[in-house]
């Protein structure tokens, strides 16, 4: 299905209709993505991007390929990234199964996405069909470094885990100061937890799956310690009283230093690692 279908659909749905581009700001390349488009070659035929949410990182990396894909899970998302970005194809779906032909990229990027899909190996075996033989594929995750324990997006995993019931006060309580109401629906977020990932379980799981003995990693880059996710949890603090882009006003001035973080290699303490895989 061509990306142009895919705004039709969402035009019939009253989606596209309903979308305020104001709340979808664009980024400058920042940490991930910068390291992502400093690894790709210049000249790429066909660049996919996973897991690309509205686009914003998928329109630098377009700067290095002739042809650039972006597929992501988020409906509105997709819908927003073609309204805006019209040199790139943009399509729903998810990484698991895609309708991509097979040996057709020459890069995939996955820039902190392989730890939200439902099934790791299952989204290997599929970048591992769609990418052709010497194609290279990136990847970058959260690291299981020193700091790790200090992830914001699993407070409320843990919470309902173990103390559903304080989970729940909290979550009320978060939606009233937020919405001026108690949800009357109990939050189906945060049952999943967000991993961490080491070199050794990127190993691990691309022995397990369609990669196996068939590549070669050619970078790894693991860095930043813990600036970064010190910003984040203050923005998910601030998230609760404030609208996301106030929040994210305030400490725009602080956000050099987690960039300047992210530079640094603290080797197995890092927050975050990526990798460089060629498909032998």
């Amino acid at each position: 299905m061509k990306r142009i279908e895919y705004v039709i659909i969402f035009m019939e749905n009253e989606i596209v209709n309903n979308i305020n581009l104001k709340d979808f700001p664009e980024h400058k390349p920042r940490n991930r993505i910068k390291l992502s488009y400093k690894w790709i070659d210049t000249n790429v035929e066909n660049l996919l991007d996973g897991g690309c949410s509205f686009g914003y990182g998928t329109r630098f990396l377009a700067e290095k390929s002739k042809n650039t894909y972006g597929i992501d899970v988020n409906k509105v998302h997709i819908a927003v990234a073609s309204l805006r970005y019209k040199n790139i194809d943009f399509r729903f779906g998810a990484l698991e199964k895609t309708d991509y032909e097979s040996n057709f990229f020459d890069l995939v990027n996955l820039n902190d996405v392989l730890e939200h899909t439902n099934d790791k190996i299952q989204t290997l075996n599929e970048m591992y069909r769609v990418l052709k033989k010497g194609g290279e594929i990136i990847i970058s995750t959260p690291h299981k470094g020193l700091f790790a324990f200090m992830d914001p997006y699993n407070y409320g995993y843990y919470l309902r885990r173990f103390f559903p019931g304080f989970y729940k006060f909290i979550y009320k309580l978060v939606r009233l100061v937020k919405e001026g109401k108690i949800p009357e629906e109990f939050n189906p977020e945060h049952t999943q937890k967000h991993e961490h990932y080491s070199l050794r379980d990127f190993i691990n799981m691309l022995q397990q799956s369609s990669f196996r003995d068939g590549y070669s990693i050619e970078k790894v880059f693991r860095s930043g310690l813990l600036i970064e996710v010190l910003i984040m949890n203050i923005e998910s603090i601030l998230n609760i009283f404030l609208p996301q882009r106030i929040s994210r006003m305030i400490l725009k001035p602080f956000s050099w230093l987690g960039d300047v973080d992210y530079l640094i290699p603290y080797g197995i303490l890092s927050y975050n690692i990526a990798i460089k895989v060629r498909k032998l």
